[in-house]
């Protein structure tokens, strides 16, 4: 049958799988494919379909990409459906979901030996891949900068080979003829990488104070003058996000449910990317409805003491607020929290 299902969190895993089967067809077709991607929101009037059924112009086979499947609504799961009860000989289909399902109507629809499911590498599983991928580029790599490496990434390959590539790199140009160090890591990962209140949050959401430091450090570090209230108001978006899934578990909504329906100041705003949500769940595990307030109220109180303060008291304002987040869980702290001149 010519339709696959990936299935999962682990997006690098599920990339090379998508890149066999297409080296797959090339062989067996004898050239280029043409290839179309779609997603569910651009296939609102049977364009998928019309894509697969239709004779190319440009070449013998095509093939057909669906990616974040989970996301189809009714009508494409239907319409889904109805093809693979037919699906035609010119055309290879592969549904790709980052979630560990699909609709049932979908799946029951694709042969077992079609379908694949990609778990999130484990924590040793990251740490072995880690120190592959510097063996096969000749350099050597130390356990703590191993365990550094796994705690800023994701639990997917695709991220781990982003991130160690850009360290290889860097460790190559750099001519460096012992192994990589924690401090190496932390040195270049943390000042070359864009930071922003969303590479902070997920740092706040696993209670990584030290992390949190740094990369605050590198926020602060820019220099503009709206750095700290855009910081501040991006915290600020995410835990009313983070307080909005927490009250709908508390309403007794299922945690993919309350994902899907998060909103900020009465807007949806949903949480789709495998990514987001880890950080939401590390965070509704850390910090309770009531904490979240508490962190909302420390964050506004913050607003208005950044607004006052000069520049020389901007860093103090905000290594406090983090202290408070993470230690005391938005609770006050025993002394005056703000000392503003």
């Amino acid at each position: 049958m010519s339709v696959h299902l990936l299935l999962g969190p682990e997006a690098g895993a599920k990339e090379g799988a998508l890149r066999q089967i297409r080296d797959a067809l090339r062989t067996e077709h004898g050239g280029e494919l043409e290839i179309i991607r779609f997603y569910p929101f651009e296939c609102e009037g049977g364009e998928l379909t019309a894509a697969l059924i239709n004779t190319s112009l440009f070449s013998e086979h095509r093939l057909v990409i669906l990616s974040q499947a989970e996301t189809a609504p009714a009508a494409l799961v239907d319409e889904l459906a109805a093809y693979l009860q037919h699906p035609v000989e010119g055309a290879t289909l592969i549904i790709i979901s980052s979630e560990l399902y699909v609709s049932p109507k979908i799946s029951k629809l694709v042969s077992k030996a079609n379908t694949q499911t990609f778990y999130d590498l484990l924590e040793r599983e990251k740490g072995d891949w880690i120190r592959s991928f510097f063996r096969k580029m000749g350099i050597m790599i130390s356990g703590d900068a191993v365990d550094s490496l796994i705690d800023i990434s994701e639990d997917n390959t695709q991220e781990l080979r982003t991130i160690c590539s850009q360290v290889g790199l860097f460790w190559q140009i750099a001519d460096k003829g012992r192994p990589i160090e924690e401090e190496d890591v932390d040195r270049y990962v943390f000042h070359s990488r864009q930071e922003d209140a969303f590479t902070l949050f997920p740092l706040i959401a696993r209670g990584d104070l030290r992390s949190s430091l740094k990369s605050l450090s590198v926020i602060l570090g820019s220099g503009e003058s709206q750095t700290p209230i855009l910081l501040l108001r991006g915290l600020l978006w995410q835990f009313r996000r983070l307080l909005s899934v927490q009250e709908l578990r508390a309403g007794g909504a299922s945690e993919g449910d309350a994902f899907a329906q998060a909103t900020v100041m009465g807007k949806g705003s949903a949480i789709k990317k495998p990514k987001d949500k880890t950080s939401y769940r590390n965070a509704a595990a850390r910090y309770d409805l009531d904490q979240t307030q508490a962190i909302i109220a420390a964050l506004i109180t913050a607003d208005l003491a950044v607004k006052e303060a000069g520049t020389d008291l901007m860093k103090t304002i905000f290594e406090r607020l983090l202290y408070q987040i993470i230690a005391h869980r938005g609770a006050p702290l025993a002394e005056a929290q703000f000392a503003v001149i």
